[in-house]
């Protein structure tokens, strides 16, 4: 299954976070509200969150 994370700052500016599956069900969610996006992160990591930098388009095959 393939999880979107979700990272967002709720009406009262804390920081809280979303799995979030293709078809948009929320899976999972952060159960308290961070003052520090970092602190939002580190919770995260701990429930399997990994970033993964976009990979650039490859050039490759393409006419110019």
């Amino acid at each position: 299954m393939n999880i979107i994370w979700r990272f967002y700052s709720d009406p009262a500016h804390a920081w809280r976070w979303q799995q979030i599956s293709a078809d948009r069900t929320v899976v999972s969610e952060s159960h308290r509200a961070y003052k520090n996006y970092e602190g939002c992160l580190a919770d995260a990591r701990e429930k399997g969150y990994v970033f993964q930098a976009p990979q650039p388009k490859s050039s490759k095959g393409r006419r110019r």
